[in-house]
């Protein structure tokens, strides 16, 4: 499927938790190395900072349930 949407030139998003360094920690380096240079080819990189908002949002359900008990 990606190799399709790659030759047809549409658009693909792929997420990640993880920053684009540390691949190699999780994946074999060669792997990570060849995965990343498919993925990144013709492709733009968006990096977010900050606190997840999951997190975020987490901590104010656990505060809610604190406060009401």
């Amino acid at each position: 499927m990606v190799h399709q949407r790659y030759k047809a030139r549409r658009s693909l998003v792929v997420t990640s938790n993880r920053v684009v360094q540390d691949w190699g920690k999780y994946l074999d380096n060669t792997m990570a190395s060849t995965i990343l240079d498919r993925l990144m080819h013709r492709s733009h990189l968006l990096e977010f900072e900050g606190r997840s908002y999951r997190l975020k949002e987490a901590a104010t359900r656990f505060a809610q349930q604190s406060s009401d008990s």
